[in-house]
């Protein structure tokens, strides 16, 4: 770490971690919480870092909330006894991801230093996250999230990652043909420790040039806690330009983190029991990311259903944003040879799927045989 960088240590008596930090490099300066302006006047830029010792203490200093607004361009990491769920949600809420819990280990101290200093050198990549979760179980959302995360890299030929945010019996593996060694729950378990260099070995190499973190292949004690899931896609996001998350619904700890996404995908289709549950989690989607980052799809449209696009919308409460046409035989021979539709033969699934991709990440419609668009675009494009 360069000798620019400057560290503030904030209420700790732990002389050993001053002096590591100091003999890693770094420019250490300490004092209490409540002191900051003795060292830090209002209105100067303040240390690249602030640690903040809260071991001992039973809650977050009140002089974190004003040191986050009279710094903003500081890092601030938490040390703390354990991984208590409601001061990490109290600190995420105040705009700090970096949580470290007794007993301290300055390889990880290094690492959220770098983290939460990486603005300063090195801006963070604005990535795109798109999450794509059902209204209920079976309606397609692996298939689709698999081909929109294929699409973006085909279309875009930027780095692409597929998160599979199942904690447990995800396929997004099966649907690549690949086989992985590390799961989404590595990530998550190790979240302080999260890197570029610890990401890269955790991700799978997929056909396309596709990165996948897989689900889970163990089964997982409890939930996860909703600030680790929310801290991966904060980092995944300023890692990757495009990332595609395969949401389950039945964990609270995802659905409550999806306020870190850009765009919410909720899918459904024309059966009226996956509709109610549908509307439901659209609805409480929209209160907490905001009604103009939830789109609509529904998966296998019939044009000829008793439920039609406009009761779907009506029920849904919003525009339908798009329709995924059905084609149970393309999609059970892709699934089968582990090949991404959109990697085979066009046909009206792949083309809605490249459709989709293009429009969620503003770029323009793929050129294509003017006969055979045409017949594409009634098929499987937006209606």
């Amino acid at each position: 770490m360069s000798m620019s960088v400057t560290v503030t240590l904030l209420g700790s008596s732990d002389r050993e971690l001053f002096g590591s930090l100091r003999d890693r490099g770094y420019r250490v300066s300490e004092a209490a919480a409540s002191e900051v302006s003795s060292l830090h006047p209002p209105g100067s830029k303040g240390p690249d870092a602030f640690i903040v010792d809260t071991r001992g203490l039973s809650a977050l200093p009140r002089d974190l909330a004003p040191l986050k607004r009279q710094f903003p361009g500081a890092g601030v990491v938490v040390l703390a006894d354990a991984l208590d769920p409601n001061g990490m949600l109290e600190a995420m809420r105040l705009g700090i991801t970096e949580w470290l819990p007794a007993p301290v280990d300055m390889a990880d101290v290094d690492g959220a230093i770098r983290r939460v200093t990486r603005p300063a050198s090195a801006p963070a990549l604005a990535g795109q996250c798109f999450a794509v979760v059902g209204g209920k179980g079976g309606v397609g959302c692996t298939t689709i999230a698999v081909n929109l995360a294929m699409a973006l890299r085909k279309a875009t030929g930027e780095p692409t990652l597929l998160l599979d945010l199942h904690m447990a019996q995800g396929d997004a593996a099966i649907f690549l043909g690949v086989e992985s060694r590390f799961t989404v729950l590595d990530a998550l378990e190790n979240i302080q420790r999260l890197d570029d260099a610890y990401f890269k070995g955790l991700v799978t190499p997929a056909p396309g040039g596709l990165d996948l973190l897989a689900a889970a292949n163990r089964p997982v004690a409890g939930t996860i806690d909703v600030m680790r899931v929310r801290a991966l896609l904060e980092f995944v996001k300023a890692s990757y330009p495009w990332v595609v998350v395969d949401c389950t619904r039945t964990d609270p700890s995802v659905v409550e983190s999806l306020d870190a996404a850009t765009t919410v995908l909720v899918v459904a289709n024309q059966e009226l029991p996956t509709l109610r549950s549908a509307s439901r989690l659209a609805t409480l989607l929209r209160q907490r990311c905001g009604p103009n980052r939830i789109k609509l799809a529904i998966s296998r449209f019939d044009a000829e259903s008793e439920i039609g696009r406009k009761d779907v919308e009506r029920v849904l409460g919003g525009p339908i944003s798009f329709t995924i046409p059905s084609d149970y035989r393309a999609a059970v021979t892709a699934l089968n040879k582990g090949e991404p539709l959109v990697l085979g033969p066009q046909g009206p699934l792949a083309t809605s799927f490249e459709n989709a991709a293009r429009e969620l990440a503003a770029l323009p419609p793929a050129v294509r045989d003017a006969a055979r668009a045409g017949l594409f675009a009634r098929l499987g494009g937006r209606r």
